[in-house]
């Protein structure tokens, strides 16, 4: 039994060097890199996602340690725009919703809405539009209270 090799048109064995490997990576390496890309946008919306959450939490508990309701909104205003600023989340437009009741024992709850540029979030600066984001918390009022207001 012999082996024979299948000639392609080329005059060149099949599996030879200089077949389609090259072109195999152009086609290849931009699609493995926009993969990446895509993965790496998604995450930076999860986490995104999470740090609204967490501006919610700590908007809440600032409200809650607050005297009045002024106050209390004055003080989630402050730490929310601090919370989102320190995470890096540009918002386009924020709104911080206050409710509930600072009487001793009652909860006050803090909700956040951030609508975040897509070019922001993906990091690349490509995709277009908005995506808001929303989260509320909330946090039972100390029954002994202090602070100031």
């Amino acid at each position: 039994m012999t082996f024979r090799s299948v000639i392609a048109p080329s005059g060149r064995a099949r599996g030879e060097a200089g077949d389609a490997g090259p072109l195999e990576a152009v086609i290849l390496v931009p699609i493995l890199l926009l993969m990446f890309a895509l993965v790496l946008a998604f995450g930076r919306a999860a986490t995104a996602a999470t740090d609204v959450e967490h501006a919610a939490r700590v908007g809440a508990r600032a409200a809650a340690a607050a005297q009045s309701m002024g106050g209390a909104e004055q003080r989630a205003h402050v730490v929310v725009a601090e919370s989102l600023a320190d995470s890096g989340l540009a918002c386009v437009s924020r709104r911080v919703g206050l409710g509930g009741s600072l009487q001793p024992g009652g909860r006050v709850s803090v909700t956040v809405t951030c609508v975040a540029s897509m070019a922001d979030l993906s990091g690349f600066g490509l995709l277009p539009g908005d995506r808001t984001l929303t989260a509320t918390a909330s946090e039972v009022v100390d029954r002994v209270r202090g602070g100031d207001g």
